[in-house]
């Protein structure tokens, strides 16, 4: 008797054992595996631009130390201290990812985060997040213990393109406006015309701004019957007063005399100077090729 009272006692000892684990706290780590979000993606610490000191506190507020004026692909450092007596959480998403991991937390309050885009933090520890923002993105940062988001521990921010970035879009975009149709004036408006300038493509080049115009942009709207242009991937860089884009290019069409069509992809550059006021293009270079079939590629 005392034997099987022993052994039903060790069982239930077991079983509460377990029991308690299972509610308590969960560590839940995917590291740099977490989750794609539409506001960006974790990075490298040793890659980040600029590092923002953040403070979470009782009051249910997010204390940043300088404002959260974000530009697209920044890759920031957070560090983040909990300067209250009771846990929280750091996390970064859209407002559709905040409210899906709310639900999550709401059924599993004590679980612990060590992910690329949130972190746990218990009063008086210091961690860190290195993010890379998305273009045009609607960021929320949140805690999401329950009950801390409701009480208002959140943050918004909006990164947006700067000005500078806007403007040479649009500038690429009248661009293929203008290879499309024919049409010579986007390129007289945004290239700066100067003597030794050349714009390559594929092989060949125009010396001037008159002989892209004349020679080449120009003629296409009476030898093709169509032209389609696409630029995408469009990655933007700045030093001083230059700039240079590289972008993926598609250019599809058909030759009037032969029919023929063609169909082909590659890459673009463009260095731009920043010169009263306004960017001008300054130099091109495009290459492409026939379209290879996807059985081809590499």
């Amino acid at each position: 008797m005392l034997k099987t009272t022993f052994i039903t006692a060790l069982f239930l000892l077991c079983f509460t054992s377990t029991s308690v684990m299972a509610s308590g706290t969960h560590e839940h780590g995917h590291g740099a595996e977490a989750e794609p979000s539409s506001v960006g993606v974790p990075a490298d610490a040793a890659m980040a631009n600029r590092t923002i000191y953040v403070n979470a506190k009782d009051t249910m507020r997010f204390e940043f130390t300088e404002s959260l004026n974000i530009q697209p692909g920044e890759i920031i450092t957070f560090v983040i201290t909990n300067q209250g007596m009771i846990s929280h959480e750091f996390s970064i998403g859209d407002s559709a990812e905040q409210k899906e991991h709310s639900i999550m937390m709401q059924k599993m309050p004590n679980m612990v985060h060590e992910d690329g885009n949130t972190v746990t933090i218990a009063p008086g520890q210091t961690k860190e997040i290195t993010w890379e923002f998305s273009e045009n993105a609607e960021v929320v940062f949140a805690c999401n213990i329950p009950g801390h988001f409701e009480a208002g521990m959140f943050t918004n921010a909006t990164v947006e393109s700067s000005s500078d970035q806007k403007e040479i879009k649009d500038i690429i975009t009248a661009i293929k406006y203008g290879w499309e149709n024919g049409d010579g004036k986007p390129f007289r408006e945004n290239f700066l015309d100067f003597e030794g300038a050349r714009y390559i493509e594929s092989g060949g080049q125009n010396a001037g701004l008159d002989s892209l115009v004349n020679h080449h942009v120009e003629p296409e709207k009476d030898a093709l019957d169509y032209l389609n242009l696409d630029f995408s991937n469009i990655e933007i860089s700045f030093e001083d007063s230059f700039a240079w884009v590289v972008a993926d290019i598609t250019v599809k069409g058909k030759v009037k005399n032969s029919e023929r069509k063609f169909d082909k992809t590659g890459y673009q550059t463009f260095l731009l100077r920043h010169i009263d006021g306004s960017w001008k293009v300054v130099h091109t270079h495009s290459s492409s090729r026939d379209r290879r079939p996807d059985s081809h590629k590499h």
